[in-house]
């Protein structure tokens, strides 16, 4: 019997093109982990309605061909960055950074400044910071996760995601403080369009793949506190190339070897307070990416995006009636969550930051248990004045980039 494909052996290598049209090179390419990977091309049916006295379909046609593709993989810090970027419609860029003054103090809270501002520094709400230059009793300070839950020209507040407390010490100390690893979100104006390349390698049986003119169309974060949390990616796309025996993306960049996420450590805000009674959360972005149908063409020719849309939906322990009046009142509020890829002060961190989420629902289930209160919400762009937040619908913060 001759070989068969399996999925263990196959490859997905995607790769940012330089232009619509133009396949990406061949020396590029990144392989992506994925739990489950699809791309395949696609086609609408139209049968025939003639009347037959055969009492029999006389004919089926095929229209237009697009492709399609699905990624169902795990979130990891680095590897999946030059597809939310796509998405977001803008790359990836530093955070907020202050260069290292004898302003800075440390305080319960957070840290608090007497010169300069944390705002036009650049820090935002729900990022991830690290402090260097505190000396003792300080130190342990020094080089962790800081999740930041409010911003004042003058305050830094949040907590350590490894859940130490902040060691106060007063100002004096040449201190630093910076953003870790890159973060991207939509802008107002100079948005990005990136086409991508991607090839689906079975090697075992020589068949690959590739798909030319690929848009980042949605993105479906999902996480539980019990298990892994999930990363989803649907990308559309014009047309499918010639299957070929030999690999397009011969030697494609390794992914990056980053720790997974889960629940247990991370650390959610709502209106910049942290939240212990959250049970589970789900983000969906939506670049409502279009293929369109040409007359005299076989594959599809234009593909469009709309505006992108944010929406989500969490799951929080019934305390009390907060949330079910922020869904009543059409109370809108800020939402953050951070992600740790593990338990060390320094892990890898995933960082999401909503500046203003309107709750749509708010139902609460019945069992004997403890109640769960749903709460599903619109994520809109901040209109808002107060600098902590970016005029924006969703930041990402990376920080292995």
């Amino acid at each position: 019997m001759a070989s068969t494909a399996n999925g263990i052996d196959s490859v997905i290598v995607i790769s940012k093109q330089g232009a619509e049209g133009v396949k990406a090179a061949a020396g590029g390419g990144q392989v992506y982990p994925r739990v489950t990977a699809t791309f395949d091309t696609e086609a609408d049916k139209y049968a025939s309605s003639e009347i037959d006295a055969s009492q029999q379909q006389g004919d089926t046609r095929l229209g237009n061909f697009r492709t399609a593709g699905a990624i169902k993989a795990e979130a990891a810090c680095g590897t999946y960055a030059p597809l939310m970027a796509a998405l977001l419609r803008r790359d990836f860029t530093a955070g907020g950074v202050a260069a290292a003054q004898t302003t800075i103090a440390a305080a319960a809270t957070g840290l608090v400044r007497s010169a300069g501002s944390w705002l036009a520094d650049g820090f935002r709400a729900g990022s991830v910071v690290r402090i260097s230059g505190l000396t003792a009793p300080a130190t342990a300070n020094n080089a962790k996760n800081f999740f930041v839950t409010s911003v004042t020209a003058t305050n830094l507040n949040g907590q350590f995601m490894d859940g130490s407390a902040m060691v106060i010490k007063a100002a004096g100390d040449s201190v630093g403080v910076a953003a870790v690893g890159k973060r991207s979100f939509t802008p107002l104006t100079g948005h990005t369009t990136d086409w991508f390349t991607a090839e689906v390698q079975d090697p075992n049986i020589g068949v690959h793949r590739s798909f030319v003119d690929q848009l980042v169309s949605k993105m479906d974060i999902a996480v539980q506190p019990n298990g892994i949390t999930s990363l989803d990616f649907t990308l559309m796309g014009k047309a499918e190339g010639p299957t070929t025996a030999v690999p397009h993306f011969a030697t494609p960049a390794a992914a990056a070897g980053s720790g997974k996420f889960s629940g247990a450590t991370a650390m959610m805000s709502v209106n910049g307070i942290p939240s212990q009674i959250c049970t589970g959360m789900s983000v969906s972005l939506d670049g409502q990416v279009k293929v369109d149908p040409v007359i005299g063409s076989r594959f599809a020719t234009a593909a469009s995006r709309g505006k992108v849309l944010g929406s989500g939906q969490f799951t929080v322990l019934l305390q009390d009636a907060v949330y079910l009046d922020y869904f009543k009142n059409e109370t809108e509020i800020a939402l953050a969550y951070a992600m740790a890829s593990g338990t060390a002060p320094n892990a890898d961190v995933l960082a999401l930051a909503m500046g203003r989420v309107k709750i749509t629902s708010a139902k609460i289930d019945d069992g004997e248990k403890n109640k769960i209160v749903t709460c599903a919400f619109d994520i809109l762009r901040y209109k808002g004045a107060d600098a902590q937040h970016e005029a924006t619908t969703l930041s990402i913060q990376d920080s292995a980039l």
